[in-house]
């Protein structure tokens, strides 16, 4: 589980794997700031991945509603 401690470290490991990927700069970072804000984040499966003490990734996971006709499940 990640901890708010590594949320920053995280949030640069982002910013420096998309910079000017896709185009000049990047947000990608700072929508994974937003999103842990959000009432859908699952804070328990929110994930860093390490390598030699490194870290290499990351996993958040959101919670989603699915709405048919005018009933919405929640996943």
């Amino acid at each position: 589980m990640l901890f708010e401690k590594n949320y920053r470290a995280v949030e640069n490991l982002v910013r420096e794997s998309f910079w000017n990927v896709y185009r000049p700069g990047c947000s990608e970072h700072y929508v994974i700031h937003v999103l842990r804000d959000d009432p859908a984040f699952v804070p328990e499966l929110d994930f860093v991945m390490e390598q030699d003490g490194k870290l290499i990734g990351q996993n958040i996971f959101m919670k989603k509603e699915e709405y048919y006709g005018m009933e919405a499940e929640v996943y």
